[in-house]
């Protein structure tokens, strides 16, 4: 449809931030042995009513190419600078964002355009970046490491100073064998680490573990003429559909087209990653822009605050559309009260999963 157009500019903010310390700090562990024979297999403990993680062939869980991967995830030394690392916007003691800023930073001083996304139970996304532009995990760890925004690093140097390292020759022999260090191996470890780290919470899925207000909560959450928030944030173990949506956040969404820049979709136009629900409580400021401060400010904002225009909003989510009036060309105020308001946030922010700010399976 020649009607959409898209401005090539289009950045994604992952994997940025300021993160202190020398490149020497992550090369004292010389001791580590040398590892002869097949990685071992990793045990990944999900809680019973998770479903099987579907781990590619190509890339099965080990304990030696985990343990690398969290090593890397750690280590500044995969930005140009060596100044910044994964886990500099991806930070545990926030539930894994960059704590409570809106954009985060590059090695070049520049502001990225994406709220960064926390990086739990990521091993149960088909894609993933608020826009969905990496189709597998491993995919994804390329774009921060390499976008010009963001990391910064010429490949070819990382792969070059990695291959100088006597420990990573070491773990990246017990991880994948014999032979030299690639990219490709980097991308694997890093994503197999990312794929242990499991958030989760009872309290979906068990109303005992709820109190009064976070009962309220649930009722207010799957009211279709109150929050009516279920469709998309699906009650379950993970808080998510997993898929895109158009929540109309602008009233032009070409101005932000989220999916339809990388598919070319007009359907897509508009649509960003529906994120989950668990540890929202660590993760503010909310949206793929971060423009809500509070939950609050976003209860509000699906209450009366979103965007629909024929002209120039055409997808609008059909929840949505379905509290819109048409004849005032506003949001429909939804039956619910102040009390129903501040049940829902209780119930959401009641969804934590704390041990994963903490787990040392996950620190540095």
């Amino acid at each position: 449809m020649n009607r959409f157009r898209v401005s090539a500019f289009f950045v994604g903010v992952f994997f940025v931030g300021i993160l202190a310390g020398c490149k020497k700090d992550f090369f004292v562990d010389d001791n580590i042995a040398t590892i002869t024979g097949k990685p071992t297999e990793y045990q990944l403990n999900l809680p019973k009513s998770f479903p099987p993680m579907k781990i590619p062939a190509s890339n099965p869980l080990t304990n030696e190419g985990v343990a690398l991967g969290k090593k890397l995830f750690y280590d500044p030394l995969l930005s140009s600078n060596n100044g910044q690392a994964c886990a500099s916007c991806h930070q545990q003691n926030a539930s894994f964002v960059d704590s409570a800023v809106k954009f985060s930073k590059g090695v070049t001083g520049v502001l990225g355009g994406r709220n960064s996304m926390p990086i739990y139970n990521v091993g149960y996304a088909t894609a993933w970046f608020w826009d969905g532009r990496a189709k597998t995990l491993e995919e994804q760890v390329f774009h921060p490491i390499t976008s010009q925004n963001e990391m910064n690093q010429d490949l070819g140097l990382l792969i070059e100073e990695l291959n100088n390292s006597a420990s990573y020759k070491k773990m990246y022999t017990a991880a994948f064998g014999q032979g030299e260090i690639t990219f490709d191996k980097t991308a694997k470890a890093i994503a197999q680490f990312m794929r242990t780290i499991i958030a989760y919470t009872p309290k979906p899925l068990d109303t005992s573990k709820l109190d009064a207000s976070e009962k309220r909560g649930l009722i207010v959450f799957l009211d279709e003429k109150k929050g009516d928030c279920f469709h998309c944030h699906e009650l379950g173990n993970f808080m998510t559909n997993y898929k895109f949506a158009n929540n109309g956040l602008n009233v032009n969404a070409i101005n932000d087209p989220g999916l339809y820049a990388i598919t070319r979709n007009p359907e897509d136009l508009g649509k960003f990653k529906v994120p989950a629900l668990i540890n929202v409580k660590y993760t503010a400021p909310y949206m793929h822009d971060g423009r809500f401060k509070t939950l609050r400010e976003v209860i509000d904002f699906y209450d009366i605050g979103f965007h629909f225009n024929p002209q120039t909003n055409y997808y609008l989510d059909p929840n949505l559309k379905k509290h819109f009036d048409n004849s005032t060309n506003k949001p429909t105020p939804r039956a619910w009260t102040e009390q129903d308001k501040q049940d829902i946030i209780n119930f959401i922010n009641g969804l934590v999963d704390e041990s994963i700010n903490i787990n040392p399976a996950f620190s540095k």
